[in-house]
């Protein structure tokens, strides 16, 4: 089946964005030690579907909107080998001129989704499973997965606090001294919310229903530095939004915001 037949067609794009930066912290082996970051931005996209449909206007094959960044981070070192990082961040598209369903205006964007762990750990995508889903039919969700559901939205707001401490580093930032493999140890408490215009956000603490709630996760995660470039997560998450999953595994290839 060609795109045609599918009623996908491209979506050109043009942008143009202003941003207020800051960055004054001190980076360890694998995250941020001192200091702090932010990044406030407004972004403006206006494009149009190829759709050769000779019934849609110009004007209904518009697609305008504006993305808001607001990212806010800071390190605080109480001793030498302890840092308490906190982050704040929401990130959205405002404005969008088509609805979701329409195969042409922004539905032909993907959903914002909150599960990524380098913004909330505990909801990775591939971590689902259908036990968690009620079956199509079901008197309680009709088919659909609000599991996975309430982390997709056009817009996100992120929370976390981490306690760093370095297991293993040098004499002056470590633990352990052995440099090679720098290791780094974290606790951490990671809340989230994914919402849109259909689906308002609920602003209450829940572990079932279908409102888009607050999601929490909280556990500990150990960050490594191989071969200095490369930075592995493995973390080890509940979800509280998840009671199915309960405590799981996960991993990540990311250095610490």
């Amino acid at each position: 089946m060609d795109e045609d037949q599918m009623g996908l067609y491209p979506l050109n794009m043009a942008q143009a964005s202003v941003a207020l930066v800051g960055d004054n912290a001190i980076f360890g082996f694998v995250s941020p030690v001192r200091g702090g970051r932010y990044r406030f931005s407004i972004e403006r996209t206006h494009g149009y579907s190829s759709d050769p449909d000779p019934n849609k206007s110009l004007r209904d094959k518009e697609v305008t909107f504006t993305t808001v960044t607001a990212d806010w981070r800071r390190y605080f070192s109480p001793t030498k080998n302890l840092t308490i990082g906190l982050r704040t961040l929401h990130y959205g598209r405002y404005g969008l001129t088509r609805e979701e369903s329409s195969s042409d205006g922004f539905g032909m964007l993907r959903p914002l989704f909150l599960g990524y762990e380098t913004f909330i750990r505990g909801y990775a995508y591939e971590s689902f499973s259908a036990n968690e889903c009620s079956p199509p039919g079901s008197s309680d969700s009709g088919g659909t997965c609000m599991a996975f559901n309430r982390l997709q939205g056009q817009q996100l707001a992120v929370a976390n606090l981490e306690f760093r401490i370095p297991l293993v580093g040098v004499e002056q930032y470590g633990l352990i001294n052995f440099q090679f493999v720098p290791i780094e140890l974290v606790a951490f408490a990671d809340a989230g919310l994914a919402w849109d215009s259909d689906n308002p956000p609920v602003l209450e603490f829940s572990r079932s229903g279908y409102e888009r709630v607050p999601v929490f996760s909280t556990g500990l995660s150990a960050r490594a530095n191989i071969l200095g470039f490369l930075i592995l997560e493995a973390y080890y998450a509940y979800p509280w939004q998840r009671p199915q999953k309960g405590w799981h595994w996960g991993f990540n290839i990311a250095p610490g915001w």
